[in-house]
């Protein structure tokens, strides 16, 4: 995997390579990006994604950033960076790519570990904002999983946690013996808070293969990440309940008992890798 080109983001519009200039992105095309005070830039076309949802919205990043300040979250955040690290190769410029970043986290754990150049794309402008107002040494942009604004064969590592996972764009954008890292719901996610807010939960399906309609071939290596987390202030039980699609989901009096009742709740997570071909 060494030897190859350093990354760079490509226009959304015509593909093109985009030059990076104190301010701006833009291509030999005319095409202009302008980049953020945060440093990130939005790449999505027409500055939004047309047809699919913006993503987590102010709120939801406030209190992710809450429950993994809290430490809440670090045995899969570890659990990732691990898996990762061995995964790069021993020569040459390492990349990452973490599609669906949020506010960056898991990315920063990683490249920490791995000595990577960390890329973090996200449709979610306050998650890519948050991402790089505290993150400054990785690059992020919003953009779309299913359009991934870079070129082919660019990154060691893809990763996809708890996000979109478009098999075919994921690995387009590998390199030769690349791997992608996808992170799911194991059956006991977070069942304290689902017995809570519905009559009748249903758990996730206990299987690290992805669905066969994805496209994704038989994974390489499966872990499961099972921990308990310990939510002794209630200001982090709702914290925990409005990061998870499940807040949507809850009225005030769900959202009252789990801010009352969730005093200790599973996380059980799959992390799942896959390997391009060489």
């Amino acid at each position: 995997m060494s030897g190859l080109a350093t990354v760079g983001y490509r226009c959304p519009v015509c593909r093109g390579a985009l030059a990076e200039a104190p301010s701006e992105f833009a291509c030999a095309n005319g095409h202009h990006f302008d980049r953020a005070r945060e440093g990130y830039v939005n790449l999505l076309p027409g500055g939004r994604l047309k047809g699919r949802s913006s993503g987590d919205d102010e709120a939801m990043v406030r209190s992710r950033r809450a429950v993994f300040d809290a430490g809440l979250y670090d045995p899969i955040i570890d659990a990732v960076a691990e898996t990762a690290a061995p995964l790069f190769d021993d020569a040459g410029p390492r990349a990452v790519v973490d599609c669906g970043c949020g506010e960056g986290s898991y990315l920063a754990r990683l490249c920490d570990l791995a000595g990577a150049d960390g890329w973090g794309i996200d449709v979610s402008k306050p998650a890519v904002r948050a991402a790089a107002r505290r993150h400054r040494f990785q690059h992020h942009a919003v953009a779309s999983s299913y359009s991934l604004p870079f070129d082919d064969r660019s990154f060691d590592v893809a990763v996809s946690v708890f996000s979109p996972r478009p098999h075919a764009e994921m690995f387009r954008v590998l390199r030769p013996d690349g791997a992608a890292i996808v992170v799911r719901p194991g059956p006991d996610h977070l069942a304290e808070l689902k017995a809570i807010i519905y009559t009748d939960p249903r758990r996730h399906r206990d299987s690290a293969e992805l669905d066969d309609d994805e496209g994704w071939p038989n994974p390489v290596s499966t872990r499961a990440v099972q921990f308990e987390l310990d939510l002794a202030e209630p200001e982090l039980r709702t914290a925990l309940l409005e990061m998870t699609p499940f807040w949507w989901s809850a009225g005030e009096v769900q959202r009252t008992l789990v801010a009352e009742q969730a005093v200790r709740v599973t996380a059980d997570m799959r992390i799942a890798v896959f390997r391009a071909e060489a």
